[in-house]
Parts: structure tokens; C-alpha cells; sequence
């Protein structure tokens, strides 16, 4: 039985693609949200596909419920995880300069979404080990792509720095993982219709008129057959949420 934990799963993105895995009868999902008891729609999940979805204490910023997860989800995943997916992230400052960022803000951001981001592969990496896909699964951005970085001056300028600091992550980590059968990417999901994707709205409209919110549910479908069609031979990529590549 295929088997998944996936972060920040109380909504958005990851509450979607929960939605959608629980759809396939053999999966078996440990969703990771900062307070489950308040996640209305992942208890009533639970309560639909019982002994397939299990909720686990998980924020980013606190080491010790990040390891406490792991904890748990080895004891619902005896055999081993299959895909892990890092699904959480924060986005404090979306639209500021650098000369006017909030540094302490700042700080926070990227403990939260690259020092925590590794606190989460150290914490879950023995049970991967033990899973037979063993995929390791960042969502990233386009915003994260330093070739491109110059296309989009002055959006999301923190959230950009972290996700590049992030898709380093993947590659160096991911090219030492792919020496023990472990395949670890970067993935973009699309701009989606969710509150981080609508702070950038404004933006988007005035500086990038053509560009097109995706639904979550339309993010999920295309999150999930990437993550699943990825092979060993693909690790350390950098994936579009169409399977398209982009560049570091």
C-alpha cells in the first residue's frame, strides 16, 4: 500500500492532494497540520476513509513537533514511507524591496522554510530508507529559479530567496541521496487560487497579465503524477507542475 505524509495538509495544496490520494483505495496518508483537532476537513476525511488517514501535530518553526511527527508517523508506518511530500511553507513579506524587508520577519521565514525544511528530511530520512518508492518531494517555486529571478523584480523578494536556498537543498542533498536509491526533487505547483497565491494577485494582473491562477484541485492532479512519474535517473531535478523542467 502505497503510503504518503504530506505537511501543511490542513488546506490548500495539501489538503487537496489528500483528497485526491484517499480517492485511490490502496493509499495510506499521515497529514501533518499545526492543530488537527481545528482541521475540520481532514477530520471529516478521517472519519470517511477510516485506518487510510491519520493526523499528526506538525509545524515547521518547532523542532520538537517535527521530530514528534516523525515519531508518529513510524509508529501508523511500520514498513516505511514512500513519498514524502514538504508541502509547508510561510510567506510573511510578499510584495517588499530589500532595501525595506523586516529583517527579523525575515529571519523567520527562513528558519521556517529552509532550516525547518531540513529538520523535517533528517527527522523522516530513516523512514524513507525503509519505504520502497523512497521519494522526497520539495514544493518549491518558479520564484525560486535564479535564472529567471529577474523576470519577476520585487515579487515575493524573501519567499524567492528561501526557495532558492531550498532548490540548493534538492540538489546537493538529492544528488547524495541518489547514491541510496532515494529520489528527491523540487517541485512548482503552479500559481494556485489559495491565500499565499492571492497576496501576489495584484501583481500578477499588473505585471503579468497572461498569467493564470490554477484551482487546487487542478495543483494536486498535476502534484501528484509528477511526484509519481519521477524516477531515480530524474533526482535532484526541478520540476514545473506540468512535468516541464526549470531551470536552477
Amino acid at each position: 500500500m502505497p503510503s504518503y505524509f504530506i505537511s501543511g495538509a490542513n488546506r490548500g495544496i495539501g489538503l487537496a492532494v489528500v483528497q485526491k490520494l484517499l480517492k485511490e483505495p490502496d493509499n495510506v496518508i499521515v497529514a501533518g497540520a499545526r492543530d488537527p483537532s481545528g482541521a475540520q476537513a481532514l477530520n471529516d476525511l478521517k472519519a470517511q476513509y477510516q485506518g487510510r488517514l491519520e493526523l499528526v501535530p506538525f509545524d515547521l518553526g518547532d523542532r520538537a513537533m517535527i521530530e514528534k511527527a516523525a515519531e508518529l508517523t513510524s509508529a501508523f508506518l511500520p514498513n516505511g514511507l514512500d513519498y514524502l511530500i514538504n508541502n509547508a511553507a510561510l510567506s510573511l513579506q510578499p510584495i517588499v524591496t530589500f532595501a525595506d524587508l523586516d529583517v527579523t520577519l525575515f529571519e523567520e521565514e527562513f528558519h521556517v522554510n529552509v532550516v525547518g525544511q531540513i529538520l523535517v528530511i533528517r527527522s523522516f530520512l530513516p523512514l524513507v530508507r525503509k519505504g520502497h518508492e523512497k521519494k522526497i518531494v520539495f514544493v518549491s517555486s518558479s520564484l525560486g529559479s535564479v535564472e529567471k529571478a529577474s523576470r519577476t523584480p520585487e515579487l515575493a523578494n524573501t519567499y524567492s530567496v528561501m526557495k532558492a536556498a531550498l532548490n540548493m537543498v534538492t540538489r546537493k542533498w538529492g544528488s547524495t541521496l541518489k547514491a541510496e536509491g532515494i529520489t528527491a526533487i523540487s517541485l512548482h505547483p503552479g500559481w494556485v487560487e489559495t491565500d499565499m497565491g492571492h497576496t501576489i494577485e495584484d501583481w500578477m494582473n499588473s505585471h503579468s497579465p497572461g498569467s493564470k491562477m490554477i484551482t487546487t484541485d487542478q495543483s494536486a492532479d498535476c502534484v501528484i503524477k509528477v511526484i509519481t512519474d519521477a524516477k531515480l535517473e530524474d533526482a535532484a531535478a526541478f520540476y514545473n507542475y506540468d512535468g516541464s523542467r526549470i531551470p536552477w
